[in-house]
């Protein structure tokens, strides 16, 4: 149950951030809600998931900081993604969304495009791959 909602909730924020270079609170703050929830009852939940969702934060107000072409939507997704991987999977979540932005970057030939896809990428193989 966990893994679809979070398929469905980042297929439509990575359009949106595609389409609009936005991610749009209105769907980030209910989403993380549910996810604590589903979390919860399916007994997934543990103080570890919100160690990962603050070393993504931590490591995401950076480039916030040094205004990079990265924003409050980007951090609060990140967090969403960091509570659904955990933090055993948390490291291998940011190298393969990192990764998946530069294989994106230089097939599109572009200095700036959506994280959104691929934090998707790099939290679902992190999932898979921690399963």
């Amino acid at each position: 149950m966990i893994i679809l909602f979070f398929i469905a909730v980042s297929g439509v924020v990575s359009y949106i951030d595609i389409k609009k270079g936005l991610i749009l609170d209105k769907i980030m703050f209910p989403s993380f809600f549910i996810l604590l929830v589903l979390k919860y009852f399916e007994s997934d939940l543990s103080t570890y998931d919100f160690i990962a969702v603050s070393i993504i934060l931590v490591i995401f107000i950076i480039p916030i900081i040094l205004n990079f072409s990265f924003g409050g939507g980007d951090l609060r997704f990140g967090a969403f993604c960091a509570l659904f991987v955990g933090l055993p999977s948390l490291g291998y979540f940011v190298i393969v969304s990192g990764l998946a932005h530069l294989f994106i970057l230089t097939m599109l030939k572009k200095k700036s495009f959506a994280f959104a896809p691929a934090m998707t990428i790099g939290a679902l193989s992190a999932y898979l791959i921690g399963v």
